[in-house]
């Protein structure tokens, strides 16, 4: 077989099959029957074969699952009244007549719902008052819910359940949204992500159920401005900065960091960058080749690249993935819901119902365009930066040559005077640089650009400037030279980015290849003129407060230096430690695109 064709008929064969009957293996899985089920006729849905299935025996099949209550049983208090994963879920009891009525569960729900929904069942013929009712029941205080009234683990995957079945049934009493919102704020990590529950590590899967959650509950819009804007909101810039990250060298994306890609992911983060209007910035040829590698020779897709056996789980979502993708042969995905964008009722004039995400145009363009200031335009931002990076790029630039041609004709106890006034402008105008991430200009984080711009503006104005005794050492020079080759490099990179929409490779590999030598010179430099300034900062007293005074306060700038030091022992390794992964994470991108 062919691995880079898309083998359509091998994949209905296989579907077909599991439709049928399952292979011994998925024995375990009985407890799951509802949703390996889902999989196998969502996959079929996908593949525009859907005759291949009795629908009216499915309908049935999946209707007997429910659990009703009875006449004597209080629906606010007490059991769920959903669908149970299989009728083998516990063991016949005496005087029981449903054995699975103590144990419907959200996620099975979910399941029957969906695959109601694809086959063209009339959800609004079923009973679902009891359902709706007895789901709010499973609200927990932070706004979880649990998966069952028995009690289990409360997760994102069960906030998910909770509104796609809100959502499917067009009802919204089963679950307070304000409340399930705050849960999911709570779970979204440092890094942009979220973790299952709050606190823990980003995972793709819990990101799509935050994320597809928030939208069918409607804090999620297409107007992409509009959320950044809105303070209650997920940080969208860290989310996209999260998923994108998660396509690795191979063309696929893995769930979480330093772990190989995945089928399934493909579908997990790919349908939230989908959700936000972002998809159009993924390599989506090397997806399609990473996902056509996990093709089973007997139709299906398995987890990893070149594994031969395929599993039913991985087999739906490497196609609702490819689906994405829009591939020829597979019908179009709601991707919040999981189903056929066929599935869902048309829309009438004038009512508000879910939008399949296929049909949205792309709004992330919107983001790059001051997100913060949604009504300047995107050109007129590339303008504002590609002015400011070049400027800047001509002041370091006049500092290079100054300090060379005077270090040449005159040594370098003259290069601070030469280059004093460039100096001081091309390094206070990188201000504007923490301004620009305030305001949403740029993604680079605050967090990361303050500490390193505020040490230098320490070392042009607190040390250099402030005490001239320090001008005229050798490492002014060393300082000078680091500081003004980097930021050359750099701010050239950014003006052709901003300018041309792109920087040449060769500029590429010295954005991130010279601080390797720079970095240490440079920061050996700081941290010496620092030390050579500590007498006279102690003799001078400049920029220090004694007592008694009207404040009844004491400052000492010389121990605030010497603070400033003890910071440069740690912080040095650790960010030159961050710049190489850096450096390798922004070439390996490069070599494969």
């Amino acid at each position: 077989m062919g691995k880079r064709d898309f083998e359509r008929l091998h994949h209905v064969a296989f579907l077909d099959a599991m439709a049928t009957e399952l292979p011994d293996e998925y024995a375990s899985q009985e407890v799951n029957h509802l949703t390996l089920v889902y999989f196998a006729v969502g996959g079929l849905s996908l593949l525009r074969e859907l005759d291949r299935i009795n629908k009216d025996e499915i309908a049935k099949w999946v209707l007997s699952f429910q659990v009703h209550p009875e006449a004597n049983d209080d629906i606010g208090v007490g059991l769920f009244y959903g669908f149970c994963g299989s009728r083998s879920t516990q063991f016949p009891l005496p005087n029981v007549k449903d054995p699975c009525r103590d144990v419907s569960h959200l996620a099975s729900t979910y399941s029957a719902l969906a695959i109601l929904k694809i086959i063209g069942y009339d959800l609004a013929s079923i009973d679902f008052k009891a359902l709706l009712l007895s789901l709010k029941k499973l609200q927990q205080p932070d706004g979880s819910f649990m998966p069952t009234h028995i009690g289990a683990e409360t997760d994102l995957r069960f906030v998910y359940c909770a509104a796609a079945i809100c959502s499917m049934l067009d009802d919204w009493t089963g679950m307070d949204k304000l409340k399930a919102k705050e849960y999911i704020l709570n779970c979204q990590s440092y890094d942009g992500g979220f973790g299952m529950v709050p606190g823990s590590e980003s995972h793709g899967g819990g990101t799509f159920c935050a994320v597809a959650a928030l939208h069918l509950m409607g804090f999620i819009q297409v107007d992409l401005a509009s959320n950044l804007r809105d303070s209650t909101s997920i940080d969208i810039c860290m989310l996209l900065e999260w998923c994108l990250q998660r396509q690795v060298t191979n063309g696929g994306f893995q769930g979480r960091r330093n772990k190989p890609s995945d089928t399934c992911y493909a579908f997990w983060v790919g349908g939230v960058l989908k959700i936000l209007g972002a998809y159009h910035l993924i390599d989506r040829c090397a997806l399609r080749g990473f996902l056509l590698t996990c093709q089973s020779p007997y139709g299906g897709f398995t987890k990893f690249p070149d594994d031969r056996i395929p599993d039913i789980y991985h087999s739906y979502y490497g196609l609702a993935a490819l689906s994405l993708l829009e591939e020829d042969g597979l019908e179009p995905l709601c991707v919040e819901l999981g189903i056929l964008s066929a599935a869902l009722p048309a829309q009438e004039p004038g009512q508000s119902s879910l939008k399949p995400i296929q049909s949205r145009p792309s709004v992330f363009s919107l983001l790059t365009a001051a997100p913060a200031m949604a009504g300047v335009g995107s050109a007129l931002r590339r303008l504002y930066l590609s002015v400011y990076n070049w400027v800047v790029f001509f002041g370091w630039a006049q500092v290079l040559y100054y300090a060379v041609l005077t270090l040449r004709e005159s040594g370098h106890k003259a290069v601070y005077a030469a280059v004093e006034k460039p100096l001081q402008f091309a390094q206070t105008a990188a201000v504007m640089e923490i301004l620009h991430g305030l305001v949403g200009l740029v993604r680079s984080p605050v967090s990361a650009t303050l500490p390193q711009i505020g040490s230098r503006l320490f070392l042009t104005w607190g040390v250099l400037w402030s005490f001239p005794e320090t001008q005229s050492h050798l490492l002014v020079t060393t300082l000078v030279i680091s500081w003004s080759i980097t930021e050359i490099i750099r701010y050239s990179f950014f003006g052709m980015k901003e300018a041309f929409g792109f920087a040449p490779s060769w500029l590429l590999w010295l954005r991130y290849s010279t601080f390797m030598l720079l970095y240490p010179t440079g920061i050996s430099s700081e941290v010496g003129l620092i030390y050579i300034a500590l007498p006279y900062m102690k003799a001078s007293e400049k920029y220090c407060l004694r007592m008694p005074n009207k404040w009844n306060f004491s400052y000492d700038y010389f121990y605030t230096s010497i603070l400033a030091l003890l910071i440069y022992v740690p912080g040095s390794p650790h960010m030159y430690r961050y710049m190489r992964s850096q450096r390798k994470k922004a070439l390996s991108k490069a070599k494969a695109a």
